[in-house]
């Protein structure tokens, strides 16, 4: 699942490659049309002739502002975007393609026919599931309004994290990464907390997310569509060493997601 440094990175990657140019021809798959919230005839309408303007991004969705709308993503578990050139081999996985006069193209594919896409127009972004309850974003949130949220809401340190009301961005993975930085144990309630321990998971928090940007830019085969995630320190690591302990990683499976951690350094 993309989660914030993907789709932060995704975002400024595609700024400068989409803003300012204006869309030729807008393909939507038969069979995939189902994750549009919008009718597909609809949607290619009112998309072709318009001009990008700016791409954006509120925790796990992707924004893009064509001709004064909206085009939203959330790519939930198996989305991506592709951007790539109209004589591209079309992977089965593509949603839809957006060819812009020029010949590139932006796809959206999605293995798991589980992403969303909605078209609004200005003022309707509230409408759209999950928008209007995400808490702030979690790569600039600061350490007092971090604290304040963090008090209303009770339960396991990764679920908290996870939880887009609270702060909004973090999924599965780099909820992993953030506790293994603080030294907490995902399974740890947040009410036994420190005010000491509270400063600290704030503190990974923003390290982990800004540290995984810079890793994913200074990736020398980057490929939007692509998610390569080998600089991650115990997520997807189970049984390996911890890299500050050496102590082995531990996993836990839930609901078809796991949970990687290191009982030796994380408390």
């Amino acid at each position: 699942m993309p989660e914030l440094p993907e789709l932060e990175v995704l975002r400024e990657y595609l700024g400068p490659r989409l803003e300012g140019r204006k869309i030729a021809q807008v393909w939507t798959s038969p069979k995939l049309s189902f994750l549009l919230r919008t009718p597909p005839d609809e949607y290619a309408r009112q998309l072709i002739g318009g001009t990008f303007e700016r791409v954006w991004r509120r925790g796990k969705f992707l924004v893009f502002d064509i001709s004064g709308q909206h085009l939203v993503i959330n790519p939930m578990l198996g989305g991506r975007l592709q951007w790539t050139t109209a004589s591209e081999k079309v992977a089965a996985a593509t949603v839809f393609r957006i060819t812009l006069e020029e010949g590139d193209e932006l796809r959206f594919l999605d293995t798991v026919k589980m992403g969303r896409v909605y078209w609004v127009v200005p003022g309707a972004l509230p409408t759209i599931p999950g928008w209007a309850e995400l808490g702030p974003d979690a790569l600039t949130v600061s350490l007092s309004e971090f604290s304040q949220r963090i008090r209303r809401h009770p339960g396991e340190l990764k679920n908290l994290l996870r939880n887009q009301a609270f702060i909004a961005g973090v999924g599965n993975a780099y909820s992993d990464e953030i506790l293994h930085e603080a030294g907490l144990l995902p399974l740890r309630k947040r009410t036994t907390l420190k005010p000491d321990e509270v400063v600290r998971l704030h503190a990974a928090t923003g390290k982990v997310l800004r540290d995984a940007i810079e890793s994913i830019k200074a990736q020398a085969k980057y490929e939007p569509h692509k998610q390569d995630r080998s600089f991650m320190a115990v997520h997807g690591k189970g049984k390996e060493k911890c890299p500050r302990c050496g102590h082995r990683i531990s996993e836990l499976t839930a609901r078809g997601e796991a949970t990687h951690f290191c009982r030796g350094c994380q408390h």
